[in-house]
């Protein structure tokens, strides 16, 4: 009666699980879709938490099925071995050979997890329904301090040096086709206007993009992502500091 009891309890408690999953996952790719992490949430979390959240309950809804599996792991055996022609009745082997499944699953899940963690690379380029692409692979070393830093002495073009960074690692999310935050890269007014500009001529370290763009400002959601590698954030410190020109674009 109690192994009925226990089943019972394991199947109810997998059956809500896997609705929580359902209910997760359809949060994740509908009201929360790639790409709304820094400006969506729903019931007080972002994209990202609910994604933990539909984590933790899919390793709880893992661990009811193993439970699940144990509670039913003499009859499993039984039935192969009938199914192979063998014996039926139960014995000490049948717990071996548990033993011995349950070591390669557990093999298994940590090779996918080593294959897994290691497989990782950096996005360097912008890819669609991603956003922001901004980690750089040429990025090997902690950003400078947004207000110690000292910028370049090189000369530099806003049209050539600057606005390429801006195109590759921020349109995406703030251009013609989308405008987090209403802040667009490809507007002028968006870096000079308000009574505190994003940009300040002449003060790099005065200005907040800068504060931004070196991962600094702690108080925004996934501020590592807009961090820009070094000699971006070189160029772009340069360029504010020589004045922040922005001429008429250059006809091609």
């Amino acid at each position: 009666m109690k192994r009925i009891l226990d089943n019972l309890h394991v199947d109810v408690l997998a059956a809500v699980l896997m609705v929580a999953m359902i209910a997760t996952g359809y949060i994740l790719r509908f009201p929360l879709p790639p790409g709304s992490n820094k400006a969506l949430s729903l019931w007080g979390l972002t994209r990202h938490q609910w994604g933990a959240v539909h984590f933790w309950i899919s390793l709880g809804l893992l661990v009811l099925v193993v439970v699940h599996v144990c509670l039913h792991w003499q009859w499993i055996v039984v039935t192969v071995k009938r199914r192979l022609g063998r014996t039926t009745s139960p014995s000490k082997s049948s717990y071996i050979s548990g033993l011995l499944t349950a070591s390669v699953l557990l093999a298994v899940l940590a090779l996918f997890g080593w294959a897994a963690q290691t497989s990782v690379k950096p996005i360097t380029e912008s890819i669609a329904g991603v956003c922001p692409p901004e980690y750089a692979a040429d990025q090997t070393g902690p950003i400078a301090s947004a207000e110690t830093a000292p910028a370049s002495n090189q000369q530099v073009a806003f049209w050539s040096d600057v606005y390429p960074i801006f195109e590759k690692s921020c349109l995406h999310c703030h251009g013609p086709s989308k405008q987090v935050g209403g802040f667009r890269v490809d507007r002028k007014e968006d870096f000079f206007a308000g009574t505190t500009p994003w940009v300040v001529p002449g003060s790099s370290k005065d200005s907040p993009l800068i504060v931004i763009l070196s991962g600094e400002r702690k108080d925004m959601a996934r501020a590592d992502v807009h961090r820009l590698a070094n000699e971006q954030l070189t160029l772009v410190r340069a360029w504010i500091d020589a004045g922040a020109k922005w001429p008429d674009r250059p006809a091609n």
